[in-house]
């Protein structure tokens, strides 16, 4: 029998097919593999990043606020701009999470009453927490520089859980310009 390929032929055959192999696994399955798992490490390393601009903010957050108080005055909150809805909203947001209740739904209904001194804003607020909070967001409310007055309240009990479900209807009474 007539030898086809050499020693050294067949070792350069084997050698480039095992190139040839290694070639296309590489390419279809390690280096997708490989390119995924950087971009993983990229977005683990930007909301790395993320995390401790925000922990930063959370443990500056007092000082940040003095500092922003005194850019924006408290006139901001019972002046011009005390008949917006977005801030009413964002007050009772704050006096919310305050309190420590968490609000599940609210909506702004239509103006009630209007006179030429003053108008009426209603509020319907949900919300869930313990006895002690609702307490201390009542307390907090009807303290408020906005003028916040709760007109209809209504708490019920939720089975088998130690948090109540609260209804509020809120009233704002602001000057109509």
């Amino acid at each position: 029998m007539i030898k086809i390929l050499s020693k050294r032929e067949k070792l350069i055959f084997y050698t480039t097919i095992s190139v040839i192999i290694f070639a296309v696994v590489f390419n279809l399955f390690i280096a997708p593999i490989m390119s995924k798992n950087d971009n993983l490490n990229d977005q683990i390393r930007l909301n790395r990043e993320k995390l401790a601009n925000y922990l930063w903010l959370a443990k500056n957050k007092d000082a940040i606020q003095k500092k922003y108080s005194k850019f924006v005055p408290v006139d901001s909150i019972t002046g011009k701009e005390q008949g917006g809805t977005i801030d009413t909203l964002s007050e009772l947001e704050n006096l919310a999470v305050h309190s420590g209740i968490k609000i599940i739904d609210i909506r702004p209904q239509q103006e009630t009453k209007s006179s030429g001194l003053y108008k009426e804003n209603l509020i319907d607020l949900r919300a869930e927490g313990s006895l002690e909070n609702y307490m201390k967001f009542i307390y907090n409310l009807e303290n408020s520089l906005v003028l916040l007055r709760i007109k209809r309240f209504q708490i019920s009990a939720r089975p088998n859980s130690s948090t109540l479900e609260g209804a509020f209807l809120i009233s704002q009474l602001t000057n109509s310009d």
